[in-house]
């Protein structure tokens, strides 16, 4: 597996103009450069690409991402031959062939010890009874190739001698430990359940304890051929179906992805314990564009159903989300039985009817501020939904929650529209303002970051103060919401290079004067009340003083 560094020095060693302009025609506009969309057809230029942030962006159709994106899409290649192109573009040669022996020897090592673990398993009745009161048969537990490492095995460190393998690389496996006695195998006394590659080769172990030792499970570390950001559980087997019924089942644990498969439902794949990654969306992509949701029903689980569908709905996918009584998959079909579950499946609610059901559980929609504080929280989803051209969604969005809060829908439309319209005004601005000086100069001077960071946010728009929040926690605006890509691009296309340092201390005297005035205003307000000479004397006081640094900031101030 590549690293996340080598990737970024790829990145930063191309020029993505070269090489988004041998496919198509650009031309320089201030910062941006301009061309006709190659993933869209269209007669006025839409597609834009800007060298500071590295990203491209269409205007037109929402084509969007990074240079190793681009060169995915444009010549429908995977990711690693995306980076393997560009890697020789840039003299940096990517080792995913070459260090091919290196995982073959991994993998054979897993194949192997997974290979004396099913032994194991076959041999203690107590292990099989814990996996048959969990519901499963004899067939299913040879069918999905759970074992068994017992307490105090000795299992991986006897396999990695009889292969002649390191000691230490078994170690960083993460198959065995040194302890005083030697070595003894990481996952004792846990049920084995092997983790593949989409080609079914197995690259890690989850580990399920039979006790109440802690933690329940437990993963193979991260190594150079195992990534959990790149390996979705039981892919293998399901990636035909997928593309068969054209939509996938997206569960959190390897047992409920399991429980799928049991029932029929051979399209289901597990997240290992970790958030939706760039690399999982890249593989299920190509198979659907639908997804159902079937995350625990406890209030993790639905934070992660919330963070999780909001990454599927801004990369286009079509979501549904289903809802147990009991805590999971698993648990519905070990209580309740293979029908239960698949009627669950049946009933999955489109998203937006889940999204209102998860926000109007937290606030009491029978008051004013209850309701307001629940369509807050709704703004940025209706945003997200019309960016989409999600019309019909929009829409029932709109019915549902005018049954509940007995707003009309047209009400609720003028609403969320009116504060779309605020933010287009602000982001459609011909002439640069402070505050698009402000996004422009963070994004490409590193060394007034943090003199920008300390300017009050009090007295910037809040949409700048959003944005300006999102960039001192990420600058990869790949990671971004669509609607604030554009404003970013449209700012670096109209603000031309210049004296940047002169530029800020312009800027700076502007804020410090917006924050005098601001005080005078305080002072003013104060005056008009204040009974107490003294107060009022030391009032007038910092007035004249304000007044006389306003004047020295190039201000004034009428009725001195």
């Amino acid at each position: 597996m590549v690293s996340k560094e080598q990737i970024e020095r790829i990145k930063n060693s191309v020029d993505i103009v070269q090489v988004i302009s041998q496919y198509v025609s650009l031309q320089k506009v201030g910062s941006n450069y301009r061309g006709l969309c190659p993933f869209h057809s269209e007669k006025t230029p839409s597609f834009h690409v800007n060298p500071t942030l590295k990203l491209y962006h269409c205007f037109g159709c929402g084509a969007s991402g990074d240079v190793i994106k681009f060169i995915q899409e444009i010549e429908h290649i995977s990711f690693q031959e995306a980076l393997q192109k560009l890697g020789r573009q840039a003299g940096i040669e990517v080792k995913f062939s070459s260090s091919q022996s290196g995982k073959d020897e991994y993998v054979e090592y897993l194949f192997r010890v997974h290979t004396e673990y099913r032994n194991c398993l076959r041999k203690n009745s107590e292990v099989v009874q814990y996996l048959f009161d969990r519901g499963l048969n004899d067939r299913e537990i040879e069918e999905y190739e759970f074992g068994y490492c017992p307490g105090g095995s000795k299992i991986a460190y006897e396999v990695a001698s009889k292969l002649s393998l390191q000691f230490s690389k078994a170690i960083r496996y993460g198959l065995m430990r040194k302890v005083e006695s030697g070595y003894v195998d990481t996952f004792e006394n846990r049920i084995i359940i092997p983790i593949k590659d989409d080609f079914g080769r197995i690259v890690a172990f989850g580990g399920r304890t039979v006790s109440n030792r802690e933690p329940k499970y437990l993963n193979s570390p991260e190594t150079p051929y195992f990534s959990k950001r790149s390996v979705l559980f039981m892919f293998d087997k399901a990636k035909k179906a997928i593309k068969g019924v054209d939509f996938v089942v997206v569960t959190e644990g390897y047992f409920d992805a399991i429980a799928f498969h049991r029932i029929g439902v051979t399209n289901a794949v597990a997240t290992l314990g970790t958030s939706l990654s760039e690399i999982h969306l890249m593989k299920l992509k190509p198979l659907t564009k639908n997804i159902i949701l079937c995350f625990d029903s406890d209030d993790a689980g639905k934070r992660a159903t919330m963070s999780t569908l909001k990454i599927f709905l801004e990369n286009d996918f079509d979501v549904a989300i289903a809802q147990f009584k009991e805590k999971d998959p698993d648990e519905v079909l070990r209580k309740s039985g293979a029908d239960m579950l698949k009627d669950t499946l049946k009933k999955a609610l489109p998203f937006e009817e889940y999204i209102i059901e998860f926000y109007s559980k937290q606030f009491e929609l029978s008051t004013t501020s209850g309701t307001e504080r629940f369509l807050m929280q709704l703004r940025p989803w209706t945003r997200l939904m019309l960016s989409l051209k999600k019309i019909e969604r929009y829409e029932n969005l709109l019915r549902i929650i005018s049954s509940k809060t007995r707003l009309s829908t047209a009400q609720l439309s003028e609403y969320f529209k009116s504060k779309a319209i605020q933010r287009t005004k602000f982001v459609k601005t011909n002439l640069p303002s402070d505050e698009d000086y402000l996004i422009y100069l963070y994004i490409t001077r590193e060394d007034l970051r943090r003199e920008i960071s300390k300017i009050d946010r009090s007295l910037i728009r809040e949409q700048t103060a959003e944005i300006l929040d999102l960039l001192e926690n990420n600058l990869d605006l790949s990671e971004f919401d669509e609607e604030t890509r554009k404003y970013i691009f449209d700012v670096m296309s109209k603000i031309p290079p210049g004296d940047s340092l002169k530029i800020f201390e312009d800027i700076k005297k502007n804020f410090i004067r917006k924050s005098i005035e601001k005080r005078l205003s305080q002072i003013d307000s104060k005056l008009a009340i204040c009974k107490d000479e003294r107060e009022r004397a030391n009032l007038l006081r910092e007035r004249l003083r304000l007044i006389s640094s306003l004047n020295g900031t190039g201000g004034g101030q009428s009725g001195a």
